[in-house]
Formats: C-alpha cells, structure tokens, sequence
C-alpha cells in the first residue's frame, strides 16, 4: 500500500513527532526538578549520643514547639544513639546529616578518619562531663585518692581512656587505678553493693545510674575533671564538612532550632521534662530531672551566662584536642577550624541564656 503524502498527512506526522519531542523534554524538564527538590531537601535526621533521657529535651522541645518547622526543615526522625562512635559513623556515612558527640570523641574520630571528617557547629555542653563518681564511704575527695582503688570502667570506656588527662591536670601522675572492665549497665549495682569504689563516666549519666541503685545524693562524691584544670568541651552537634558546605542554610536552620529549644528548657526544665514525658509515659521523671539538672548545669556555666550559648574560646577548644591527642597518642593533632566552626551560630543576643522559672 502506498502511504498518503498529502499535506494534511504530512502535518499530522510532524505534529506527532513535535508532540513526542515535547513530552519527552516535558519528561526530562520534570525529571530534572524532581531530582534538584530531592538534591536540596529540607529533610533530615539527627542521631543522639544514647538511648533518650531528660539530657536530650531541647531536640524534643524544638520539635513540639515546630522551631525546625519554623526554618523550613523537617526533622524525619531524632534517633537513640548507641556511644559516641557509632553515632559519628552513622553521620560520617549519611546515614544521619547530623549527630549529638561529644567534641573529645569528635576529636579522636576526625584524627582517624581524615577523609570523612565532622565538624562541631553548636556546642551544648559548655564543661565537660567527664567524671569519677564514688562512694563518699570509699574515703575518695581528690584524684590522688584513687590510688589503688577498684573503679568501674575498663578499656574502651571515656573516663578510662582519658584518665591521664585528670590526672596530669591534677599533677598526680603516678596514681594506679584498679580499673574493673564491667557492662556501664552494672556500674551503679556493683557500687551499691562495694565491689568498687566508684565508676567513671559522665556525670549526667553515672549520677542518675548511682540513684536508681539506691544510692542518695549525699552518698556520693564526684571528681569533676573541670575542678581540676582539665576542662573541655562536651556534648555537640555536628554533620559533616561537605553537608554543612552544600547546605549551609540547613545547617543555620537546624543551630537555631536547637539553640531556642536548649533556651526554653533553661527557662522552664519542668516544661520539657513534660514534653518528654508525653512520648515517654515510662520516663521516671524524678531520676530524669536529675539527669536534666545535671546537663544544664554543664550547658548554662558562668561563662554562657556571660557569653552565649556556644560560646567557644580558641584557647579552650585547643586545649581540648591537644588534652585527646596526647590521651589517645593520635598520629595527627586536627586543626581546630576543622573541629568546630560558629558561622552556623544565631546572632549572640539570640544565644543569651534567659533566667530559669519553674
């Protein structure tokens, strides 16, 4: 059969072919702005250091009062964490955009992981938690009374691999502990009952651990690093560096939710102690308030009150990575602007603590 070539035939086939042309570039055009939405979504999850206790209110209030709504981000999921490590792998990997570690555990990871490095945007704990928690009974006032004592933590655990930091502030170098490698499950238990002396830990961890074995306040006695000169930086957030370079304006967001949801729960701890408990009805709040009290006040010092929240000092922020690196012996001392930077920071007149009511 011998096709048509009329002119009406001939335009219809140019027609079909224009058409088709049309919707495959329609296609592509579409494609393409699906795929940038996806390439600059607004859509993250966080990553914090342990399974979800009243240190960790600020994310939740942020989240219940839509601070991270607020900036055009949604929050997918604020994760438990599993230690320190495992949350900078998790982030490191893409798993999470952003992790809550502590800055001498982000400190040891950047040195050993160089090609995938975090980086601090937002510190929260202003003084370190890290800490020997004892029984008053025990006789322990002063590092140089753990000589010889039995204190719960072995390898692998902070306080045990950072001990050297206490004790050379302290000029007590000599001292030996009797170090007893134990699950942290186990350390308040086995202080309650004088297998050892003490535990080492944080101490908005160890503390609450000591109460729910029985233990009072006025059992206890806590050797703080910070008393001893060997203060540095706790608890922060972080991402990577190639996040916080591609998506800066998410990064700003996410610093400035945190930093009014960690503003609110020092204005009011009981009021984000009941948003936890409104997604937790196990939560014991009286242990838990402790923990929280115990967090703000390593999050809200003098210096924050004076200066902001997330106020960070070169000369504090050195002495922090120079105390890890010479801890853990690391091949490399990271370069602090690689550990932290406050170009995600609000302004310092949003970052002012604000008075704490009931």
């Amino acid at each position: 059969m011998i096709r048509d070539r009329s002119p009406n035939n001939v335009w219809t086939s140019f027609s079909d072919v224009g058409f088709s042309r049309t919707l495959i570039l329609s296609l592509v055009l579409m494609f393409f702005s699906v795929a940038s939405a996806t390439a600059q979504t607004n859509n993250v999850k966080i990553m914090l250091d342990w399974i979800i206790q009243g240190t960790h209110a600020p994310f939740f209030v942020a989240q219940e009062k839509g601070y991270f709504k607020a900036e055009g981000i949604t929050v997918d999921a604020i994760d438990a964490g599993r230690g320190a490590t495992n949350v900078a792998v998790s982030v490191a990997g893409g798993v999470y955009q952003f992790g809550w570690v502590d800055m001498p555990s982000m400190v040891r990871f950047n040195a050993q992981n160089p090609a995938s490095p975090l980086i601090a945007v937002y510190v929260s704990f202003d003084e370190t938690p890290l800490a020997v928690i004892t029984r008053k009974a025990a006789g322990i006032r002063k590092p140089a009374d753990l000589d010889g004592k039995k204190i719960a933590g072995g390898p692998g655990t902070a306080v045990h691999d950072t001990i050297s930091i206490l004790l050379k502030a302290a000029k007590v170098e000599h001292v030996k502990i009797n170090w007893v490698a134990v699950q942290p499950q186990l350390f308040g238990p086995m202080m309650r009952r004088g297998d050892v002396d003490g535990t080492g830990g944080f101490t908005n961890s160890n503390i609450p651990a000591a109460l729910e074995s029985g233990f009072t306040m006025d059992d206890l006695f806590v050797i703080k690093y910070s008393e001893y000169g060997a203060d540095m930086y706790g608890l922060a957030l972080t991402t990577t560096k190639k996040f916080a370079d591609e998506n800066p304006g998410i990064v700003r967001g996410v610093v400035k939710a945190l930093n009014q949801g960690t503003k609110d729960t020092i204005a009011s701890p009981q009021k984000a102690l009941d948003v936890l408990k409104a997604r937790d009805p196990m939560m014991k709040l009286d242990i838990e308030k402790v923990r929280l009290d115990i967090a703000l006040g390593l999050t809200n010092t003098p210096h924050v009150a004076k200066n902001g929240l997330s106020s960070v000092t070169p000369e504090k922020l050195k002495r922090t990575i120079d105390s890890i690196v010479a801890a853990y012996q690391l091949p490399v001392s990271p370069d602090p602007a690689t550990v932290y930077t406050d170009r995600f920071l609000p302004a310092v007149a949003d970052r002012m603590p604000p008075k704490a009511t009931k």
